[in-house]
């Protein structure tokens, strides 16, 4: 009886200080059913009545304190874990509990104990790359996503368009130092070099090979990777103009022969820039390898001549950038057009119906850095693939910029559509070559 009565008075005080302060912008849930995203939900109160993104952190720790359990968080990346052990020292009165999970198995656990009535986390923290948690457990209410006032003011707004960004990463190309002094691609079209439009392959007239580049990469229809090819097709007027400026022509589209579009089971778009990259990329010889650390080795030791990989941005850690003579002579492409790679942010948000939900704010601010970026651990997330979203605080770590990187905002309504199909097409195409 006193734990009910206590938060019930926590809830009480805090929901008369929100009531105080911005009350001439705050608004009620949208009333078609949708939870609301991006800026546009800064304002909006919770459905408990509760103004949660106005809270400061002080006013979120006597509500966490009240409610008395323990925060459990389930997350893709160890970074969760770190952030853990940090607000962990700052409050030791609060339980905080990190539960390692791959995207897949975190969505699959998300919606059965939703279905159940009985959500096991408080926060989950996931990167979304293929916008399957944003399609499938946002709009459908499993996850809500917390947008702190004051720490979105430093965050550019369409980077909260699905949900609040933790930090910004990207799944990059790499190449071989020791053959390259520099990045030696300029652009996506660079890397099917060796295309033959009349054979529709990497063959000439007589059968010789004419692929350029050896090509390693992680699974093609894994999330990350699929992801990425159907943000290049959602993309594919850029495509287009970019072939067209490199090479002073109209792009040939030789991929419509190949078509084989079944309704609800597999359609891709005639004409589109981006899918005819997509087949002559799923016509190239690829190695596919099972581990990043596996690709970059494989473009350590280019042993097969001027060679590319595929995986994720953390694996530079093998480089001698990283490790200095005992790592690897590998870097990453960046700088490509019409882009490198989109965003690959990971985000945070809180379980619907979740046990401890002040105390899952409160660690999200915390991970975030509070009101000024630095009063939390916001700062321990700068590591080499990673970008500040804040704009008043700065990474260092990866040694180059967000924007010299040069990577795309993704449109995780057109990715969610594409994404399935990318998958489909890829199986048969690439088995057929």
């Amino acid at each position: 009886m006193k734990k009910i009565l206590a938060i019930l008075l926590a809830l009480t005080m805090v929901v008369s200080l929100a009531a105080c302060t911005g009350s001439e912008t705050q608004e009620l849930p949208s009333d078609d059913g949708a939870p609301k995203t991006g800026v546009d939900a800064i304002n909006v109160i919770g459905e408990d009545g509760i103004d949660w993104n106005h809270l400061s952190m002080d006013e979120l720790y006597e509500m966490a304190k009240a409610e008395g359990g323990t925060v459990t968080i389930y997350a893709t990346t160890a970074d969760a874990d770190t952030a853990r052990k940090y607000i962990r020292d700052k409050y030791p009165d609060l339980s905080f509990e990190y539960i390692s999970c791959d995207t897949n198995t975190v969505m699959k656990k998300i919606e059965m104990e939703a279905e159940s009535g009985n959500p096991m986390a408080d926060v989950l923290m996931v990167k979304d790359a293929s916008g399957e948690i944003y399609n499938e457990l946002v709009l459908w209410d499993l996850v809500k996503v917390f947008y702190p006032a004051d720490v979105c003011e430093h965050i550019k707004d369409d980077m909260l368009a699905y949900g609040l960004p933790l930090y910004s990463t990207f799944n990059p190309w790499f190449y071989n130092t020791r053959m390259y002094d520099s990045v030696p691609i300029k652009s996506w079209w660079d890397i099917v070099e060796g295309y033959n439009v009349d054979t529709q392959a990497f063959k000439d007239a007589n059968g010789n090979n004419t692929q350029f580049w050896t090509i390693y990469s992680k699974d093609i229809t894994a999330p990350s990777y699929a992801a990425l090819w159907a943000q290049l097709i959602v993309d594919g007027d850029k495509l287009e103009a970019q072939y067209e400026k490199q090479y002073g022509e109209k792009l040939v589209y030789t991929y419509q022969d190949h078509l084989q579009n079944t309704p609800g089971v597999m359609e891709l778009p005639e004409n589109n820039a981006g899918v005819e990259l997509f087949w002559r990329f799923s016509q190239m010889t690829i190695v596919p390898l099972a581990d990043g650390d596996a690709v970059v080795e494989a473009v350590n030791d280019s042993v097969n001549g001027p060679t590319l990989g595929l995986c994720s941005a953390s694996k530079l850690d093998n480089s001698k950038i990283s490790m200095g003579e005992s790592g690897m002579d590998i870097a990453w492409v960046t700088g490509l057009e019409p882009y490198t790679a989109q965003d690959a942010a990971a985000y945070s948000y809180v379980v619907s119906g979740c046990d401890n939900p002040a105390g899952a704010r409160l660690f999200i601010r915390f991970m975030m850095g509070d009101t000024d970026g630095t009063s939390g651990c916001y700062q321990v997330f700068d590591k080499l693939g990673h970008w500040s979203v804040r704009d008043d605080v700065e990474y260092k770590k990866s040694g180059i910029t967000y924007e010299d990187v040069n990577l795309v905002s993704p449109n995780y309504a057109q990715i969610y559509a594409n994404y399935p199909n990318v998958k489909a097409y890829w199986s048969l195409w690439n088995s057929t070559r």
